[in-house]
């Protein structure tokens, strides 16, 4: 067998073999900012296959070692948790740059990924504060009486944002994000606190059904109350832009919305200060977020 041949075969396994590491699919990492020391640190990872789809019944792993410190290996237990979203969880051991490696194991193909991740040690004053400037940014919509609602509406408040909808398919999405703000309004009532200043905002993902009407009836079986609280609706390219503002992803999948899990805090001036990431939010953080009671 001459060179040439050799070579051109070379070449042909070469191309052979990058085939068959060609990655289909998409790993996006959601990870909070602070962990409390021997308490579980939990994140969230979201498959979704090259059309967009969120891809069910992988079987995922995560190594998660120090970017710029040798401390061994940490594995985190990773679960379904349904929707093409997993869930996983370990006690990290330090604050730092980390660095996960994902392996997801799908249809018979394994593929790995790298994702880079920053984490300080949760104190009052970090916890769930925001590093990058952000503002309200003006927007039309109406409430669940169907006033029109806009900015102006909200600054001068401190404002309690979520973006969710009425028909969620999700048990661990809009109803747990909803009930975060029942809880608030429940401890804010047993301590007392003032709640002049302060107003709570739940924007639709699904403008096309979720009418005020509609809305207003959700509240009510809510049990909400309402005089610090507004559900808005409205046009579907002004939630757009108040979501894109926020990093607030969201898309249409037939009757479903999926939409990431995130409440938002502003202060009086319209500026973002705190950012909850997932659902389950701790009422005792939140309360004290909100109020500034400790």
């Amino acid at each position: 067998m001459n060179r040439i041949t050799v070579f051109v075969m070379s070449l042909f396994l070469i191309f052979i073999a990058g085939c068959g590491a060609t990655n289909d699919l998409t790993v996006k990492l959601s990870s909070p900012k602070t962990f409390t020391p021997v308490k579980p640190y939990v994140m969230q990872f979201k498959l979704t296959d090259k059309q967009g789809n969120l891809v069910k019944g992988a079987k995922v792993s995560a190594d998660l070692t120090m970017k710029n410190m040798d401390h061994g290996t940490t594995p985190a237990a990773v679960e379904e948790i349904g929707d093409g979203k997993y869930i996983g969880t370990v006690k990290l051991p330090m604050n730092g740059d980390w660095v996960a490696n994902i392996e997801v194991n799908h249809d018979g193909e394994k593929f790995e990924e790298n994702k880079q991740f920053t984490v300080e040690e949760k104190t009052v004053e970090n916890a769930h504060k925001v590093t990058k400037e952000v503002a309200l940014p003006d927007f039309n919509l109406i409430d669940e009486n169907g006033d029109k609602v806009t900015r102006q509406n909200l600054v001068g408040k401190t404002v309690v944002l979520t973006f969710t909808y009425v028909n969620c398919m999700d048990p661990n999405a809009c109803p747990v994000l909803l009930k975060n703000f029942s809880n608030l309004q429940q401890d804010m009532k047993t301590k007392g606190s003032n709640t002049e200043d302060l107003l709570l905002v739940s924007v639709s993902l699904d403008p096309d059904n979720d009418t005020p009407e509609a809305m207003k009836e959700h509240a009510k079986k809510m049990n909400f109350e309402m005089s610090y609280l507004k559900m808005l609706t409205g046009d579907k390219q002004e939630i757009q832009k108040l979501a894109g503002t926020l990093g607030e992803h969201f898309e249409k999948n037939g009757a479903e919305v999926l939409h990431d899990n995130k409440t938002f805090i502003f202060n009086p001036d319209g500026k973002l200060t705190h950012e909850f990431t997932g659902s389950n939010i701790d009422r005792n953080e939140l309360l004290q977020v909100v109020s500034g009671e400790k």
